[in-house]
């Protein structure tokens, strides 16, 4: 008895009946959207939000301080930060980091669940085109995140009052450009946040292996990028968590916006052009 691989391909009639891309997306959007992604995602990045912005300015809370906590890409927080224009969200550049663990995370289970479930066979079955099938599943989970991204600004900055009132922090200069400063914050968070998304994704299409995904990224964010910094700081920032963490704080001295913002979308398309490659080109197996 003659048995065909998941590889063969597809009949042409069932590639002419096969869904769309906007289907696809739907179809991928209903399974992101389930309340273990949508509670976890939006629950844990309010959290986070929240308790960081209270750690912020609860910590310069002695006036007499001259510095508080880290702030984006390792710099000192002082007032002075916080009392300028677009202060309400300065916490982002902190936050983003967190964030994107935990967009990693969610993009890394999204893309592996299929393995261990054995749903990839059906949904090839469904949508032979699989460059369409993982097109579609990127587009849904970066609708996700860009949600994810706006509420986590939206909680960063419906806080920033009540701790600038609690702490005597000057909020006058946040008048100054405030929907411009806003959009800015929000473009210099979501961009890093997405690139990490796609990471996790790339790493759970090697890997088919959420587990796995989520511990490479974790493991180079926060050990294989501290163990370079030791041996060679000069090009920190050029790395992944160097340049994402510089972008969203809207540019470092090492390392200008413009120069993070390309080297960031040279990441994404490098890990986006991996994923498409090895999913289109790889056997599905169970």
């Amino acid at each position: 008895m003659t048995t065909i691989s998941a590889t063969t391909a597809a009949p042409s009639h069932a590639v002419a009946s096969s869904p769309g891309l906007v289907k696809t997306i739907r179809s991928e959007w209903i399974r992101v959207w389930r309340p273990s992604f949508r509670y976890g995602g939006f629950g844990i990045l309010a959290l986070f939000s929240i308790l960081i912005s209270y750690f912020i300015y609860s910590s310069l809370a002695d006036p007499s301080a001259a510095t508080g906590p880290p702030g984006p890409a390792g710099a000192a927080t002082t007032a002075a930060d916080l009392e300028q224009a677009g202060g309400m969200i300065y916490p982002l550049g902190t936050i983003s980091t967190l964030a994107g663990i935990v967009v990693l995370s969610l993009w890394a289970i999204a893309a592996a669940s299929d393995y261990d479930t054995g749903l990839i066979r059906v949904l090839v079955q469904a949508q032979p085109s699989r460059l369409r099938l993982l097109g579609g599943k990127i587009i849904a989970l970066s609708l996700f995140t860009v949600l994810l991204s706006a509420v986590t600004v939206l909680v960063t900055s419906a806080v920033a009052r009540p701790l600038a009132r609690a702490y005597e922090i000057d909020t006058e200069p946040w008048k100054t450009d405030a929907a411009a400063e806003m959009a800015s914050g929000f473009f210099n968070f979501l961009v890093p946040v997405l690139v990490w998304g796609l990471i996790g994704l790339m790493i759970a299409v090697l890997t088919r292996s959420s587990g796995t995904a989520i511990g490479v990224g974790i493991g180079w964010l926060l050990v294989v990028e501290g163990l370079i910094g030791i041996w060679a700081p000069d090009i920190t920032h050029l790395l992944p968590g160097g340049t994402l963490s510089a972008l969203a704080a809207g540019g470092t001295s090492d390392l200008s916006w413009a120069s993070a913002l390309g080297l960031t979308l040279l990441y994404g398309a490098i890990t986006t052009s991996v994923s498409l490659f090895v999913f289109r080109n790889r056997d599905i197996v169970s």
